[in-house]
């Protein structure tokens, strides 16, 4: 069985980006672009070569969302439109290759998907952590997953973050910086499974610089 390590690159505004950090991430070969909830879950299928292989580790460069105190919807989005993604649940405008939490779990069972034991996932767009999405992930994958809680960029300096995988979570906009100021943790985050307990532990991760908690990507 081969252990796959796979970036997907999230199609629309700022592709040209989200591709050039997946090369850089995993090698040519391995970066691939998702244009829909329902492309990313195919790639996922591809990568597990319908289960003979697993997904060792999975890094999703997208867009997600802007702050907001009472969080976001969950999971992540294409450069447009938000209603063809990859979602923790249904809305009522969702375009039909919109993808679902659901719609994975129904892979992972029939063996089309298959995650390695100690696999990793990643997600850089801003504030993916800022729901419920990443925990039920986890228990879904028995990933480890890792999400930004606050406005998530490259790491700036020389050589940037998009060469070194240096990533940044931090404050944008007037709101989401007074918030900070208030006690809002605007790091990374990550959440891990565990089988015994059937709980997902959380932990904040990453280094607190002036531009905010930095984490490596790769």
């Amino acid at each position: 069985m081969a252990r796959k390590q796979l970036a997907l690159a999230a199609a629309g505004k700022d592709e040209n980006a989200f591709v050039s950090w997946a090369i850089n991430s995993v090698g040519r070969e391995n970066a691939k672009k998702w244009h829909s909830g329902r492309d990313l879950l195919d790639q996922l299928v591809q990568a597990s070569n319908r289960g003979q292989d697993c997904i060792e580790k999975l890094i999703i460069f997208s867009h997600a969302w802007p702050f907001d105190p009472n969080g976001n919807r969950g999971g992540v989005k294409i450069g447009g439109p938000d209603i063809n993604g990859f979602y923790l649940d249904r809305r009522l405008y969702d375009h039909q290759d919109a993808r679902y939490l659901h719609d994975l779990a129904q892979l992972i069972r029939a063996g089309e998907v298959r995650f390695c034991e100690d696999s990793t996932i990643i997600f850089t767009g801003c504030r993916v952590a800022s729901s419920n999405f990443p925990v039920e992930l986890a228990k879904l994958t028995g990933s480890t997953i890792i999400a930004a809680n606050g406005s998530s960029f490259p790491k700036q300096g020389n050589p940037p973050g998009d060469q070194t995988g240096e990533w940044v979570s931090g404050v944008n906009l007037w709101e989401e910086q007074q918030a900070a100021k208030e006690g809002l943790y605007v790091g990374w985050l990550k959440y891990q499974y565990d089988p015994n307990t059937q709980h997902v532990i959380e932990e904040k991760i990453g280094q607190k610089t002036k531009q905010g908690y930095v984490f490596d990507v790769w």
